[in-house]
């Protein structure tokens, strides 16, 4: 039979273009009618993107091109692929003559009952369709042909078959290395006489080299091994990969491992069941063992190896990189993965594996399965070292407490089991917290478990619980120590229950307990929040950091560093906490061993980005804060990150995603927590962004009276909710509120730091006449480029040119504008500069947008610093006054500038140089 066969022997040079590199018969002439098309091909390589240019030079060749994509999940749909194809041929000019029987089908009101009556409807159907073919020629596109339904399947097999009478062209893809529930279509495909084949596979060692050159540069053709090894030449992962290098300089879990991902879903269950047994095992398995883990058969499961092999997207069973198996398995549910490790423990320990391998596979499968002999577990212990990850301490702890008889020595493991838990996830800590309560009220636990108890209690909000055990350590003669460190813990997490208390002389001797760093760190923070930042508690924040850095102290180690960090933001001391959390708690966050600790960084990481105006920033930590612990775990402190990720998609414009985050479930205590205090605020500026300002308005106002109600309304707030509320009755046009909750924040003692100022004359400046509008604003303008607040610094100097527009000042205002928009620009505030830059207005885009090759690495280190200031629109005068030098010696420097640059004027130059202006501030 005549089949043609062609295969991809040149590499692209984009892989956006691929499908313009391989060749087809949509060319410089109309296709012959009849005519049948089949890509072939693994997983991931390009099939998709080549059928898609096929229906598009179709079109332009003047045929009506239509396209479905088959899907495992929709194979039990009959006529699911010829309802695709169906409506696209009615929605052309002249539609599709009524098919008896398929509107009902369409419209999901009839399915078609025998064999006999889906042979009658798929002849209706292409007598139709080739009868609609002879005044328009079609062209039918379908993707994955073989996870097609058995009904359109039917339909398809009867058209192939009368192709070479009808003015139709079909396109196919399909993986011939696989089995395919629909044979006879594939079959009748193959021995077609009209069929041309086309076979894609993954690009060579040379051809990556090719890509990578042109997408990354010369420079990096030294990564070339790299990429080949972790891609295979699949085009899919090198194209994601490629991006991740470009703007990550690594592979991520995000780009690469969700590319990876995709390919897997996009296929039969087996495909992922095999990947994740991979990937919970770490190493590659033959198909017998994969077999016994997942349930299947071992020749299909053969078959999937080799498909996965050829594809490129493993390497005979093993992961091409890391990214791809964390990937895998971040988006394994939890049941599944504990199963495969149950299973994985029980198959290396059948082949003599070491005893650590099978403890790692026994704890992360959260329990030990009653099949395994006790002399095995104890073997596991023996070679274990308790601490060198939190879950195999809590292995062995588990493993102590069940065999030990002592009530009393029961309680205090019971304790060390629940604080090893909580490092990991505190949901699971959480089931020891009843039986540990009743502990306390028996006698039998002692103080310093006692207060980290109430400590994990408090997180989760179990309000119940919490009140009787503060009532019974108010009661304990033995807790008057403590009571000063509870009360300031109380104030950092629910200052409704806290009773103010004076600080005792000193706290040391039997005062300290095993936790003696958290209550400091509450003290510090609660201090913050009652009376202010002061120079001393700057200095002992800096020391509860200093001892959580030196690892002093395991217990309550999350919430004592969250506590430190917290009292440094709300304080004004942004670069302090940033230094701390990118410096030294940065290095020993503790690992992925230590999700809670690493969760708790990452939320404040978030906090300090969002008050920095770094918004993807922010939503990335955000993100990563919840990825590190659930949200289940964060109990009701999930304000904290859940706000800082609401409010970052807000003002990147993400409504979408925002709105979705605002309507996750919180638990009901966090209302009552000043972590509540930042999710409320942070709703309340996604409400004030989709113009709901009564609800905007109410939860700024609810956080003002929460604070009131706590007794925290004269000390540093956590969230700047009279700004927020302004911005709100700004919203609705009255300025007299909004101006009397300015004047309220600019009169308080404790002002919060000059960002909250800033953010006061930017609404002062709102609310008064045009003449004092640039005053006010450059001093915030001012106030915000020390603070390295970008999204307000943006939004500042927006205004600000128009204050220059309403006086006349054309120039100064158009030179603020073009700031304006750079700044929020950098900082991903697509939220502002998509509303300042319309899509109409061409020219205002010329003038805004940078060159994209802007060569800023061949200036010398003084003609950066100029530049950089030249690009955030500061005059010649303004830069000499700035840098200590004459204006002469600025335009010489930018002479130079704009010659290495090759531009002539300063609107052209790069945003890039933004980040030298940063460093200057």
């Amino acid at each position: 039979m005549p089949v043609n066969t062609e295969r991809n022997s040149r590499p692209t040079d984009r892989l956006r273009n691929a499908a313009a590199h391989l060749g087809h018969p949509f060319g410089d002439s109309p296709v012959r009618p009849g005519q049948a098309l089949l890509v072939d091909g693994p997983l991931a390589c390009g099939k998709t993107t080549l059928l898609r240019s096929f229906a598009e030079r179709a079109s332009e060749a003047g045929y009506l091109a239509v396209t479905a994509t088959c899907s495992p999940s929709e194979r039990d749909l009959p006529f699911g692929v010829v309802c695709q194809l169906a409506r696209g041929v009615w929605k052309s000019p002249g539609g599709l003559p009524e098919v008896p029987g398929l509107s009902a089908i369409l419209h999901g009101t009839s399915d078609p009952a025998d064999e006999a009556e889906i042979a009658r409807l798929s002849h209706r159907l292409c007598t139709s369709l080739i009868d609609h073919a002879e005044h328009t020629p079609l062209l039918l596109a379908v993707d994955d042909v073989r996870h097609g339904d058995p009904a359109s399947a039917h339909f398809l097999l009867q058209l192939v078959r009368r192709l070479d009478a009808a003015r139709i062209a079909a396109v196919f893809t399909d993986d011939l290395s696989l089995p395919a529930p629909s044979l006879p279509l594939r079959y009748e495909l193959l021995r077609s006489q009209s069929l041309r084949r086309i076979g894609l596979g993954p690009l060579t060692r040379e051809q990556v080299s090719e890509v990578v050159v042109a997408e990354l540069g010369e420079t990096a053709s030294h990564r070339t091994g790299d990429v080949y090894a972790a891609t295979g030449g699949n085009r899919l992962l090198l194209h994601t990969l490629l991006a991740d290098y470009g703007e990550h300089g690594e592979p991520r879990q995000a780009g690469y491992g969700q590319s990876f991902l995709s390919c897997l879903h996009r296929n039969e269950p087996i495909f992922l069941d095999v990947v994740r047994a991979l990937a919970v095992v770490g190493t590659s398995l033959p198909a017998a063992d994969l077999a016994w883990l997942t349930g299947h058969e071992p020749e299909p499961i053969g078959q999937v190896l080799a498909a996965l092999t050829g594809a490129g997207l493993m390497d005979k069973g093993a992961f091409r990189h890391e990214a791809a198996r964390l990937g895998v398995l971040n988006d394994m549910p939890a049941q599944a993965r504990r199963t495969l490790h149950q299973r994985a423990a029980r198959l290396l320990h059948d082949q003599g594996r070491p005893a650590t391998t099978i403890a790692r596979h026994l704890v992360r499968a959260g329990r030990i399965p009653d099949s395994w002999p006790a002399e095995v577990l104890l073997e596991v212990a023996e070679q274990v070292a308790v601490g060198e990850e939190p879950s195999i301490a809590v292995d062995l702890l588990e493993q102590s407490f069940e065999q030990c008889p002592h009530e009393e020595r029961r309680a205090a493991l019971q304790a060390k089991l629940a604080e090893a838990e909580w490092k990991i996830n505190p949901s699971t800590a959480t089931r020891h917290h009843t039986p540990l309560y009743g502990a306390v009220r028996a006698g039998r636990l002692g103080l310093p478990d006692s207060v980290t108890l109430l400590m994990q209690l408090l997180w989760k909000g179990g309000l119940t619980d919490v009140e009787g055990l503060l009532a019974h350590l108010r009661d304990d003669p033995a807790a008057t120590d403590q009571l000063h460190a509870i009360e300031a813990a109380l104030t950092c997490t629910y200052p409704w229950l806290a009773e103010r208390r004076t600080a005792p002389a000193h706290h040391g001797g039997s005062a300290v307990t095993r936790a003696a760093v958290w209550p400091r760190a509450g003290t510090v923070l609660a201090d913050v929040l009652t009376g202010g930042q002061t120079h001393d508690t700057v200095r002992r924040a800096e020391e509860v950091l200093r001892e959580l850095q030196l690892g002093h102290d395991p217990a309550c180690q999350e919430q004592a560093g969250l506590f430190a960090l917290l009292a440094l933001v709300y304080g004004g001391r942004i670069d302090l906490a940033s230094a701390w959390c990118e410096g030294a708690l940065g290095e020993t966050g503790g690992g992925p061993h230590v999700p809670m600790r690493q969760a708790v960084l990452a939320a404040a990481r978030s906090e300090i980005a969002l008050r920095r105006g770094d918004l993807a920033e922010a939503a990335e930590r955000a993100r990563a804060a919840l990825t590190h612990a659930s949200p289940g775990a964060w109990g009701v402190a999930i304000g904290l990150p859940l706000g800082s990720l609401i409010l970052a998609c807000t003002r990147m414009g993400r409504h979408e995603e925002a709105g979705f985050h605002v309507a996750q479930t919180v638990p009901n205590a966090m209302f009552k927590s000043s972590y509540g205090l930042h999710y409320l605020y942070a709703r309340g500026h996604y409400f004030l962004a989709a113009n709901r300002h009564q609800a905007a308005l109410a939860d700024f106002l609810l956080c003002g009276e929460l604070l009131t109600d706590w007794g925290l309304s004269s000390g540093c707030d956590p969230v700047p909710w009279r700004i927020g509320a302004a911005e709100a009755w700004l919203a609705q046009g009255n300025h007299d509120q909004a101006r009397i909750l300015v004047y309220q924040q600019l009169s308080r003692p404790h002002t919060d730091g000059a960002r909250a100022r800033g953010q006061s004359l930017r609404l002062l400046a709102a609310t008064s006449s045009a003449k004092r509008r640039p005053q006010l604003l450059n001093e915030a303008v001012g106030l915000f480029t020390e603070q390295e607040d970008k999204y307000e610094l943006a939004r500042t100097l927006w205004d600000l040119s128009q204050a220059y527009h309403a006086l006349g000042e054309k120039k100064q205002a158009r030179r603020t504008m073009r700031r304006a928009w750079h700044v929020a620009k950098m900082c991903d505030a697509a939220s502002l500069y998509e509303e300042w830059l319309p899509a109409d207005d061409p020219s205002q885009a010329t003038a805004l947008m940078p060159k994209s090759d802007t060569g800023i690495e061949r200036l010398t280190h003084s003609e950066r610093r100029v530049a950089s200031l030249a690009a955030m629109g500061y005059t010649n005068r303004e830069i000499a006054g700035k840098l200590y030098v004459t204006a002469s010696t600025v335009e010489q420097h930018l002479t130079r500038v704009f010659r290495k640059l090759d531009i002539r004027h300063r609107e052209q130059l790069p945003t890039e140089l933004y980040a030298d202006r940063m460093e200057l501030a």
